[in-house]
């Protein structure tokens, strides 16, 4: 009987207000699951960037993972607000076509939606290839592979953020809770000069856009 393939998806990146949203997808046997907890591998907030590098090039040897990678543009694009289906939705059609990819058997899935029961359905209705599929709430917490796919997907992400910041300075994270990011991007919208790696649906650009506007 062939040994069963499992895989684990999440993202990196989803709530930041500038660089691209990373969804990456691990595919591995369950003895090679096993083995992840001794490597370390956890979820990829609670690991240092040096830490999360030296897991990546380890589970680059290990396992197999593709990884997609949607630009600001295309995130501003599904956005409901500018006609779209929303960055739920989004994010269900591109774990699909990572699943139908890698082919897995069982797959756990760090779940957009609150509502697993929902996100589940939803990916159901976008995949072809056949899987058991599970959504979690805070997966990367919960299950080893969802861990592994957020420290690839953090890593990826990482190298996209560290090139923009060659182009544009120092953002700070990238997050709308960064105070720098605030100011970078204040400073940004007062010389008419917003990069296109913007997200120009986030709420944090129209804020500020307003405080401008209340100056006057």
């Amino acid at each position: 009987m062939a040994e069963i393939k499992l895989c684990g998806v999440d993202e990196a990146g989803r709530g930041s207000v500038l660089g691209p949203l990373v969804i990456s997808a691990v595919l591995a046997s369950p003895p090679q699951a096993r083995s992840l907890r001794s490597l370390g591998v956890a979820d990829s907030k609670t690991l240092t960037p040096l830490r999360r590098f030296e897991l990546y090039r380890k589970l680059s040897e290990m396992l197999v993972f593709k990884t997609v990678v949607l630009e600001p543009w295309s995130v501003d694009s599904s956005l409901r607000v500018n006609g779209g289906e929303g960055l739920n939705t989004l994010e269900y059609r591109w774990i699909a076509r990572l699943v139908d990819a890698l082919k897995p058997d069982r797959v756990f899935v760090d779940s957009p939606d609150r509502n697993v029961a929902k996100a589940r359905r939803k990916i159901l209705s976008y995949v072809k290839h056949r899987a058991e599929i599970r959504c979690m709430v805070k997966g990367d917490r919960r299950n080893v592979l969802v861990a592994a796919a957020s420290i690839i997907a953090k890593v990826e992400r990482d190298r996209h953020v560290k090139r923009l910041r060659e182009l544009y300075g120092d953002f700070g994270s990238g997050y709308p809770s960064d105070p720098r990011t605030r100011r970078w991007l204040a400073d940004k919208l007062s010389g008419n000069n917003l990069p296109a790696q913007v997200r120009r649906g986030w709420k944090t650009l129209e804020r500020l856009k307003q405080s401008r506007l209340d100056d006057f």
